[in-house]
Order: C-alpha cells, then structure tokens, then sequence
C-alpha cells in the first residue's frame, strides 16, 4: 500500500506529495496518484514534469491570487490548468513588512498568528473564497471520477492547499488526527533535504528586505491553531464539515468517495 503523503520527489517543488494511502473510516484507502498537492509548479525541472506526466497528470489546479499568479506565470506545466484565485494575506503583510524596512519596529508574533487565523476563517466565512474551494473540489471530483489525477497547489503549497486538502480528506472520512498529519508534513518538508535549502534562501531574501529582527515564522509554518480556527469556523457556521461540503460548497460527498477509495486487502 502507497505510504501516506508520500514525497513526490519534485526537485523544484519540495513540498509536493500524494495524498493516497489515507484510510477512510470504513477501511478503504485513497487511491494513490490520483490526488496530488504541492506548492506552485514555478521553479519545476524538466525531470520533474516528467515524472508528472508519468503519473498521468491530468489537470493542475492553481489556486494562488490574480497578483501572484500573474507575477510568477503558470511556470513550465504546459498541461491542462485551471485558475481558481483565493487570497493569501501573508503576501499582504510581507509586503508591509518589505515597505517598512530592515530597521521597523518587529511586530509582535502574536499579532501574525492573529492574522493567519483570520485568514482561515475567510477560507470559510468569504463568499469568493467558498466560491473557489468549492469548483476545485468540484473539479477534482469530476476528474478523478473519471481516472484522471489531479495536482492542486496555491504559491507556497501549506495554506489554501491545505484547507483544500483538509477538506478533500474530510469529506472522504479521514480521521481528523491524519489530517492534522498531513498538513503539518509541510513544516517537516520544509526543514530537511530540498524544502531546507529553498526555505533558507527565502528566508535570507526577506531578512534582507525586513532585517533580523522581525518574526516570519507565523507567516511561513504551518500551525494546528490555523486548521483549529477553519475548523471551528465551519463547525459554528455549518455544524459539522460535511454538511459545509454539502450545502456551502455543494459537493456530492458520497460520489466523491466512490470515485477516489479503493478497497485493500
């Protein structure tokens, strides 16, 4: 059976894995190379898109900001992509930070954490951002119904990729603790091997625009109270996630299960 979460081995997208191999509550398991996440594609090899189209890769959703897609481009994935733009406020405060400059006084790292929560619960309480969530979900559902796999990432591959993420799992009947699981493996991704470098070289570039004593950790890691307070939002909104799948996203949760669980021996 597939390992849970396991490393594509993307050189140029470190944080990219597969999401097959989480078990459902009724025993079957995702189905492995179906259901794919990653940051964005920008800086993938040509051995990296090899190794994609090997998978059969057959849609990329992106779900990065009009700014930051247009900023970047669709990178060297010339496949089929969909654009779906969510907002990711980090860029927003980083920029504030940048425009400050390396000798501003540091904000208060609770204040970041702060942020990054709101930001969560927008993924929930923000019409546009249930609007995008909820054609990627659409979308993934229509592709791996028919056999297709699918790759959805935002620009950094931890935030909106993964609360969509989390709800892909969700509505599939993983435990929450696995969710939990996977959504943190972006800190762990991003601390050895190929994440390491690439966090370090970002973090130098920052440092430099907002000098050393400013906090960044609350806006590049990932944290349980981010996905706590999505979860939250949703559960005094809706009541429970499936019924936010169902009637705020409208997704058919049961169809999705049947195309994506696989039965194990």
């Amino acid at each position: 059976m597939t390992e849970a979460g396991r490393d594509l081995g993307l050189f140029g997208a470190p944080n990219a894995r597969d999401l097959g191999g989480y078990r459902s509550w009724d025993g079957r398991v995702v189905r492995s190379g179906m259901l794919l996440r990653s940051e964005a594609l920008s800086y993938a090899t040509e051995a990296d898109l090899e190794l994609l189209r090997g998978l059969g890769l057959a849609m990329v959703i992106d779900l990065r900001g009009e700014t930051e897609a247009g900023g970047r481009g669709a990178g060297p994935w010339a496949g089929p992509r969909t654009h779906l733009p969510t907002t990711d406020v980090t860029r927003t405060v980083l920029a504030e930070l940048v425009s400050a400059g390396p000798n501003a006084e540091p904000r208060d790292e609770e204040v970041l954490v702060k942020i990054m929560v709101e930001m969560y619960q927008q993924f929930i309480a923000d019409e546009s951002s249930r609007s995008a969530f909820s054609a990627a979900l659409n979308l993934i559902a229509e592709m791996t119904g028919a056999g297709q796999p699918v790759l959805f990432h935002c620009t950094a591959g931890k935030d909106r990729t993964g609360w969509l993420a989390a709800l892909v799992l969700s509505g599939i009947g993983v435990d929450r603790a696995d969710i939990y699981a996977d959504y943190l493996l972006t800190n762990e991704r991003s601390s050895t091997g190929r994440g390491a470098a690439a966090r370090a070289r970002l973090l130098a570039a920052i440092r430099l625009m907002v000098g050393e004593g400013q906090s960044l950790l609350p806006l590049i890691e990932v944290r349980p109270v981010y996905l706590d307070a999505a979860f939250a939002e949703v559960e005094s909104r809706y009541g429970s996630v499936e019924e936010f799948l169902v009637t705020g996203l409208g997704f058919d949760v049961e169809r999705f299960r049947e195309a994506i669980l696989a039965v194990t021996g």
